[in-house]
C-alpha cells in the first residue's frame, strides 16, 4: 500500500542575482492568475520589485516570471543588531544642557 502525501506549493520569483526562490505577494499572485487567459496581458508587461530573502537585493520581474515552486518558502536570515554603545549608564547621568 502506497500513502501519497501532496508536497506544498508556493508561487514565487528567481532571483536574479543568488538564484533563490522569492515567493511572491499573495495579490500579485492572484492578479497574474486572474489575467493568464486575456490577450491584453500578452501586450501589457506588469512588473513589481521585490527583495529577496537571501542575498537582500532588489529588482524588478515581471508577472510572466512567475512560477510554481514544491517546498516551503525560506523565511528571511535577519542579521543581528548590535547592541548600542553607551558612554555613560543611562540612569546615572544627567543630560548636558546648552548654554
Amino acid at each position: 500500500m502506497t500513502i501519497e502525501t501532496e508536497r506544498p506549493t508556493f508561487r514565487g520569483v528567481v532571483c536574479l542575482h543568488c538564484k533563490a526562490a522569492i515567493p511572491v505577494p499573495a495579490i500579485v499572485g492572484s492578479v497574474q492568475a486572474a489575467s493568464e487567459g486575456a490577450e491584453s496581458s500578452q501586450r501589457k508587461s506588469q512588473v513589481f520589485n521585490l527583495r529577496c530573502p537571501c542575498c537582500n537585493k532588489e529588482k524588478p520581474y515581471r508577472t510572466r516570471e512567475i512560477v510554481d515552486f514544491e517546498g516551503t518558502p525560506e523565511t528571511a536570515m535577519t542579521p543581528e543588531r548590535p547592541s548600542p554603545a553607551r558612554w555613560y549608564p543611562q540612569d546615572g547621568m544627567a543630560r548636558a544642557v546648552k548654554a
